[in-house]
């Protein structure tokens, strides 16, 4: 008997995520990781509007809200040649606490750095009495025995202990350099260096009082012969992350003097201390599978992405949260196996396509212009600083305005949704428009009773009606789902929301995406279940 159903390699925020979903579902969850659950090179830092739906879902929004970051302190983006010297343009953007909810979400998007976050979320998951987080546990290798189990073969880094541990399932959230793709011999394809950069994670509690500037979410700085790199604000007071952009060639750490290249753009004032440097590579790759049999790759160890955008963390969660709920289903009997290949099918590509953007937005630093004479002073540098500044805030705004990627993500071909034969609509990277159309998330809106129509999603499937309360039109459905022991509630919308859903009935799976649309109930039910379940048939569900 296996130890536990899922066994997850990392707890960074996806692997937490991860945990959190399942807990949430009542599954046995453990987690492993070598470390000893501190964060010493915080690195995700905003939190994307569809992961606040999800924190929204699992009770922690307000964990989140609160976690320190100042709600005053406004997110301007800057282009400059450096805090002392020649400021190119200032893109104002509201704080927190100024930002509007948007109407396309009951959330708005949230800074929490990850030395907070992390925290939050692994309080949250052992909130559920079904999941365990062992900390200073290296997972070696991982093997799939005769009868399709993992085993993981692991070091108690403190002690030298041995243990295995055995699950159902595995899931590696254990990053870039993932041990467990490795092991299972999964490559990678796309772009494996944009370019090499290091992080360096101080302390410089008056760095904007010091310099004169005003609050600002990210300064990106700009010489004569391209970026230099960028500074971005970590908690809003004294903690910062500088990265400075190498280049195409690797880096010798040892002889790099690190500070004196942070003073070339802060300026020679400005205390700094440092806490951290982190070397990376800056790549576009997605892996080439996202499954091994019982074992699964969630957020880095499946892709990696530059992080203009704030893509990475969030595309995981993502990732996190379809597996999820397929997890569960396949876990309590009611889920065919195809909701397990569904994931890959499903993920991938929006891995491609997230990865994409944010190369794209990496490029949109790069100025056209000749910036041999951006330092030189007088009106004819003033115009070409002008002109640059100009063209790189519209080259990056997809940047900070993505709620296309964020939120217009959709599961097209996928063999659990049942495509209606609509067209696909345009995937605009900075435009999300909303719609019941098969693989998309099922719109926003407010209910009457103060409730979104995305808290009526998270536990089994939910047939949305515009019809009448006592309309038995979709009885054999419900009946059919409920003999089956397959969890399928009706709930009843309003016809003002006809806009937004523009069919009487939607079918809206547990992630909160749609399976099926239509104006009529589904002339076989049977049909429509087996292929949301992931099955071949629906003899063998067990009910």
């Amino acid at each position: 008997m296996a130890d536990t159903s899922v066994l997850i390699v990392g707890a960074g925020p996806v692997g937490l995520a991860m945990a959190l979903e399942l807990g949430f579902r009542g599954q046995d969850v453990l987690i492993l990781d070598e470390g000893d659950g501190g964060v010493d090179h915080p690195r995700a830092g905003g939190v994307s509007i569809r992961t606040m739906e999800f924190f929204r879902r699992w009770g922690i929004v307000d964990e989140v809200r609160g976690c320190g970051f100042p709600d005053d302190y406004e997110l301007d983006i800057v282009f400059s040649t450096g805090l002392d010297g020649y400021e190119l343009i200032r893109e104002p953007y509201p704080s927190i606490g100024q930002m509007p909810t948007p109407a396309e979400s009951p959330e708005r998007r949230q800074r929490c750095p990850q030395m907070w976050l992390d925290p939050i979320l692994a309080q949250a998951a052992l909130r559920h009495p079904s999941v365990q987080l062992r900390l200073h546990t290296r997972v070696d290798r991982l093997e799939i025995d005769e009868h399709g189990a993992v085993r993981a073969f692991c070091t108690n880094t403190k002690t030298g202990e041995k243990t295995t541990n055995s699950a159902r399932y595995a899931v590696a959230c254990d990053g870039a350099t993932s041990g467990v793709r490795a092991d299972l011999g999964i490559g990678s394809s796309g772009i494996p260096l944009l370019n090499y950069s290091v992080g360096v994670y101080f302390r410089s509690p008056d760095l904007l009082k010091i310099t004169g500037q005003h609050d600002a979410a990210r300064f990106i700085f700009v010489s004569p012969s391209g970026p230099v790199g960028n500074l971005t604000v970590v908690d809003g007071k004294e903690l910062w992350r500088f990265t400075y952009m190498a280049g195409k060639e690797r880096l010798d750490l040892d002889a790099l003097d690190v500070e004196s290249i942070m003073r070339q753009v802060l300026g020679d004032k400005v205390p700094i201390e440092i806490l951290s440097i982190a070397p990376w590579r800056r790549s576009q790759l997605v892996a080439d599978a996202y499954r091994r049999g019982p074992v699964f790759l969630v957020g880095d160890s499946a892709h990696t992405m530059s992080p203009t955008g704030g893509f990475g963390a969030n595309t995981g969660i993502g990732e996190a949260v379809d597996l999820g709920w397929k997890l569960d289903a396949v876990l309590r009997g009611w889920g065919g196996e195809g909701l397990l290949d569904s994931y890959e099918i499903e993920r991938r590509p929006i891995a491609i396509r997230n990865t994409a953007a944010a190369t794209s937005n990496f490029k949109g630093w790069y100025s056209k212009a000749d910036l041999s004479r951006l330092l030189e002073p007088g009106h004819e540098g003033d115009e070409l600083r002008r002109s640059v500044g100009e063209e790189l805030v519209e080259g990056t705004r997809a940047e900070w305005e993505s709620k296309g990627v964020i939120l217009g993500y959709r599961y097209e071909n996928s063999p659990i949704c049942v495509p209606d034969g609509t067209p696909e609509p345009a995937d605009d990277y900075r435009v999300y428009m909303p719609t019941n159309r098969p693989g998309h998330r099922a719109p926003h809106a407010w209910l009457s009773d103060g409730r979104s129509t995305l808290d009526l999603f998270g536990e089994g499937f939910v047939l949305l009606d515009l019809g009448p309360d006592d309309d038995p039109a979709s009885s054999p459905l419900l009946d059919r789902a409920r003999d089956l022991g397959i969890p399928v509630r009706r709930e009843t919308l309003p016809s003002s929301l006809a806009t937004l859903y523009q069919s009487r009935f939607t079918l809206v799976r547990p992630d909160g995406h749609v399976a099926w649309r239509g104006d009529h109930p589904p002339d076989e039910p049977d049909q429509l279940l087996t292929t949301v379940t992931g099955r071949l048939s629906l003899e063998d569900v067990h009910s």
